[in-house]
């Protein structure tokens, strides 16, 4: 029982989520609904990319933004990377660029919005504030 949980939460901490016993209730609700609209935007931007692409949030860096009921939640910041890459997908020669080099994309809460693609993962942290699909978007043209 001691190793089933020892590598239960190994895993959890390798998935970039916090311990369920670490978190508060509310924390727990929140990142339940979010991980339902994370996965409805990673079926739709899947479906029209042709993918099977991995979208996950770093919800430890989210910890803190969302004891701020005024701010916004983590999928709100996925929804620009899916966004773009469903812009992305429009074209032929886009969507055999994302079917291609991207696996798998990771979104995070950050000073600045920077985006990083290495080995097949597509990095997109983004700051609370200015955060846009449109730099996205022109990333992704650019280093596709």
């Amino acid at each position: 029982m001691r190793t089933f949980m020892i590598t239960t939460l190994a895993a959890l901490a390798l998935a970039g989520t916090t311990p369920v016993l670490a978190q508060s209730l509310k924390l727990k609700e929140a990142f339940a609904n979010d991980r339902t609209k994370v996965a409805e935007l990673a079926a739709q931007t899947n479906a029209a990319c042709g993918t099977s692409i991995r979208f996950s949030v770093d919800y430890s860096s989210y910890s803190q933004l969302l004891a701020d009921d005024n701010n916004q939640n983590p999928w709100a910041y996925m929804a620009n990377a899916t966004d773009a890459l469903k812009r992305v997908c429009q074209s032929d020669d886009g969507k055999q660029a994302v079917q291609s080099k991207i696996k798998s994309v990771v979104v995070s809460n950050g000073a600045e919005e920077s985006e990083t693609l290495t080995n097949g993962t597509f990095h997109y942290t983004v700051p609370y504030a200015g955060h846009s699909p449109r730099t996205v978007i022109e990333w992704l043209q650019s280093n596709l």
